[in-house]
Parts: C-alpha cells; sequence; structure tokens
C-alpha cells in the first residue's frame, strides 16, 4: 500500500512540477519556480506523515484511530503553520506562487490521502501488503 500512496504522491508532483515548470520558465519567469519547488516538497512531506498516522491508527479501535488522526491532523496544521509563516516572512520567494502552489499541491494530495485511507478502510487484507 505504501508503494502504491507514494507511487502515485510522486506522479502528482511530477505532473505539478513539469506543469509549474512550463507556466513558469516559458510563460513568466523562472525565478519564480522555486517557490513551486518548494510549496511541492512542503506538501509531499505533509502527505507522507498524514498517511503514516493513519495507517499506523488503522489497527487500533475507533477512539485510538481518531487519536492519531486528528492529533497528527492538529500538529500537522502548526507545523505547516510555522513553516509557511517563515516561508513568507523570512524568504524573498514570490509569496503569490507559493501560496497558490501550496493551495492547489494541498488540496490534490489531501484528495490522496483519503481516497486511500477509505481503500484501507474497505479492504482491511491491504495490510498484509506493506
Amino acid at each position: 500500500m505504501w508503494r502504491n500512496f507514494l507511487l502515485i504522491l510522486f506522479t502528482i508532483d511530477f505532473v505539478m512540477l513539469v506543469g509549474g515548470y512550463v507556466l513558469f520558465t516559458i510563460y513568466y519567469s523562472p525565478d519564480l519556480m522555486a517557490a513551486h519547488l518548494l510549496a511541492l516538497a512542503i506538501t509531499t512531506m505533509n502527505a507522507i506523515a498524514a498517511f503514516a498516522l493513519a495507517k499506523g491508527g488503522m489497527h487500533a479501535g475507533m477512539t485510538a484511530f481518531l487519536t492519531r488522526v486528528m492529533g497528527g491532523m492538529g500538529i500537522r496544521l502548526l507545523v505547516m503553520l510555522l513553516v509557511v509563516s517563515a516561508v513568507i516572512f523570512l524568504t524573498e520567494l514570490p509569496k503569490f506562487v507559493f501560496i497558490i502552489s501550496l493551495f492547489i499541491a494541498y488540496i490534490s494530495k489531501s484528495v490522496l490521502e483519503i481516497i486511500f485511507i477509505l481503500k484501507i478502510k474497505d479492504n482491511p487484507q491491504l495490510f498484509s501488503n506493506d
């Protein structure tokens, strides 16, 4: 299951990377690409952490699962807030490009997380593949 999740996650990153390259390098300025790359890296780490927490709590009871998922969501939210604030206030990266790239990548990777968690929930035998 991890292999499938990471394969699709990196495929999403690749598509967004190529799209960002075409959009920023050809139509705008190549200087915008750094903000796009950073947004992709941040959201990829966030998606991996979310999937690990959710998958790790699947074997436990509902209370433990919700504690892991909701607690992990709160911690990930705070970490994202700190990282995004640091990027916006402490770097010279283009803020608009960073925020738009972060938003699009975050939404698409959150959908991926939900799809995989529902897939695991509906088919518990997928645990034996890891």
